[in-house]
């Protein structure tokens, strides 16, 4: 009865982050559990686009960009 209990908690947390989220204007989300968060803490990642999280793009690594002082 107790492991439901927690479950139980578990998604209410879930479905009020979620409404948080939406409440704000968020409109993409993408919900990753870790061990490395503490229970009850959130992490956000924010993005350019689609598909570029982790990107050299996203962390401002380009390997082909142009030194703005060269011409």
């Amino acid at each position: 009865m107790d492991n439901h209990f927690n479950q139980t908690q578990d998604i209410d947390q879930l479905i009020k982050l979620l409404d948080d989220m939406a409440e704000v204007g968020v409109s993409r989300v993408k919900v990753e559990t870790s061990e490395e968060v503490k229970e009850g803490e959130t992490k956000k990642e924010y993005h350019h686009g689609r598909c570029d999280v982790g990107s050299p793009f996203a962390r401002g690594e380009l390997f082909d960009l142009e030194d703005p002082g060269c011409k």
